[in-house]
């Protein structure tokens, strides 16, 4: 059956966006785990090579994915390091221009999380916090940076920067520290500021110019 349904989806990929990401990561999931259905490795060689199209097509050149809602960036993401981490559990490569990509996608969902660990819901989006991808990313990439982030300042070190823009994209995200000084770290005051265009897709909505204001631990203004 799954040998079945792999040869419809190759045949039958979704055009563009976050679908085609998730079904991509499917038959590369299926040619590992099942490597008795690619036997010649032609699935898993298709995988690989139409991940990193789509990786590249799919991540603006700021790191931000191109439907520009922050649930959906982080969804994508979860697919693409999922991807990368069971690359090096099994020695495959991915081309050198997937990783450069793939970790400005990473210091972007970094950038959005607010110091309470939750993301903004920014257009087209559920709150949540993806924290376990930063610390995915920040043993993949050995980024401490990443790994502070995600343990909330209790391991690796401090991103050197605070405010963070991403022009392609329209985001401007702004905070007081990082929990290095007398503020501890959820208690750091964040601001995230939408400048930017509508976003490929069904998941753009028209937001421009929102803010989202967080301070000692909690939101203080959403987007409704």
């Amino acid at each position: 059956s799954i040998a079945e349904q792999a040869a419809y989806l190759k045949e039958n990929l979704t055009a563009e966006r976050n679908h085609r990401t998730l079904e991509l990561y499917a038959l590369f999931i299926v040619a590992l785990a099942l490597p008795k259905l690619d036997s010649d490795g032609e699935l898993l060689r298709f995988a690989v090579d139409l991940l990193s199209e789509n990786l590249i097509s799919d991540i603006l050149p700021d790191g931000v994915q191109r439907e520009l809602s922050t649930h959906y960036h982080c969804t994508v993401l979860r697919s693409f390091l999922g991807a990368r981490e069971n690359a090096r559990r099994f020695g495959l490569k991915f081309p050198p221009e997937f990783d450069e990509r793939l970790i400005r996608a990473c210091e972007f969902a970094m950038h959005i999380h607010r110091p309470d660990g939750q993301i903004p819901a920014i257009s087209d989006s559920d709150s949540g916090s993806y924290l376990e991808l930063l610390s995915l990313a920040g043993d993949i990439f050995s980024r401490p940076d990443f790994t502070y982030a995600a343990t909330y300042g209790r391991d690796g070190i401090a991103p050197n920067i605070s405010n963070a823009s991403f022009d392609k994209s329209g985001y401007f995200i702004q905070r007081s520290g990082w929990g290095i000084e007398r503020v501890a770290f959820k208690d750091e005051r964040f601001l995230m500021f939408d400048c930017g265009p509508i976003g490929d897709g069904g998941h753009g909505h028209y937001d421009l110019l929102n803010v989202e204001i967080a301070a000692c631990g909690k939101p203080l203004i959403v987007d409704g």
